[in-house]
């Protein structure tokens, strides 16, 4: 029985060459996306599949597999067989935030997959309601002066520790009010039920337009192309607040690590050569990122200890 184990290792061992050459071969590659049909991670898996099926001569398949916050669809892509046929388009929930707020028995993301590419990063926009507030010094007086509420897509999401992560950094408290989705949070902050929300631009985008919420600053590194006007959490005195949205595209952790390499330099060139794909993140507020698997495996530890960090200080638990 031994020896018939090592034979049998022997052979994989010697058909992961094989396979990396071949590969994708005829087979299409499945993408499943962890989040719903229509949502900005579905969109960015339908911009890639585009880009990359002629690089890679390949089919993509894109498949939504939304629920448990992202869970779901992280499973099973996990759970696939590991040879670069099923991928998983996510955002940062799975991996950065919800293993500290509710673990998954039997499930670890950042050992159970393999981090591929980071292919897109937004900043968020502070939102508020324009009565209240124009800019950052007379929101942070008015927090101070009376009860305001902000608004979350939820307990543990990224609006929420967003918010958590400013309350810190300026001192000022204000009331959580978590709804289902942006729309109800959105329709609360134009009525005057929340006076803040943290938000991907896309959200808000006509409201803005027309004047009636406010953006005091955006929470990357560079002011955004679509805002050039509203200044930067550093610009705005915020030197230490930096709230960015990502989608990655990840494999089974098992995956050849010459699969790993054959999608991550299909990625990396289209990046750089894709026009349409540019133009089509940039409408929906998201710039491209270029980044290898190893620096997109160091950018999400980094920021699961840094929302662990938040989770802990503010004392968040699972809904």
């Amino acid at each position: 029985m031994r020896r018939l184990l090592v034979v049998a290792a022997l052979s994989l061992l010697a058909a992961i060459p094989a396979l990396a050459q071949d590969y994708p071969g005829r087979e299409p590659i499945r993408l499943v996306v962890c989040a719903p049909a229509g949502s900005t991670v579905d969109l960015t898996a339908r911009l890639w599949a585009e880009a990359l099926k002629d690089r890679l001569s390949a089919t993509f398949l894109v498949e939504p597999r939304p629920g448990g916050g992202g869970v779901i669809g992280a499973q099973a892509v996990a759970q696939a067989r590991p040879d670069g046929h099923t991928l998983g388009v996510c955002f940062p929930g799975p991996f950065t935030m919800r293993p500290h707020l509710q673990p998954t028995p039997g499930f670890d993301p950042l050992s159970d997959l393999r981090p591929v590419a980071i292919l897109m990063t937004a900043p968020f926009v502070f939102a508020v309601d324009a009565g209240v507030a124009r800019d950052l010094p007379a929101f942070l007086a008015a927090a101070k002066a009376r009860d305001l509420s902000y608004a979350s897509v939820g307990q543990g999401s990224l609006s929420h520790l967003g918010m958590e992560l400013f309350m810190a950094r300026t001192g000022v408290k204000l009331v959580h009010v978590p709804y289902r989705g942006s729309p109800e949070a959105i329709t609360d902050l134009l009525g005057g039920r929340v006076s803040a929300f943290i938000t991907p631009l896309s959200s808000v985008r006509g409201q803005l337009a027309e004047g009636r919420i406010a953006a005091l600053f955006t929470t990357g590194p560079d002011r955004m192309a679509q805002l050039p006007a509203v200044p930067t959490a550093r610009e705005a005195g915020l030197p230490a607040l930096e709230v960015l949205t990502w989608h990655g595209l990840f494999a089974p952790a098992a995956t050849p690590l010459p699969v790993i390499a054959t999608l991550s330099a299909a990625v990396l060139e289209a990046a750089r050569t894709d026009r349409q794909l540019k133009e089509g993140l940039a409408r929906a507020g998201s710039d491209l990122a270029t980044l290898t698997p190893e620096q997109a495996a160091a950018l999400i530890r980094a920021e699961s200890a840094t929302w662990e960090g938040v989770i802990r200080a503010a004392g968040i638990k699972a809904e």
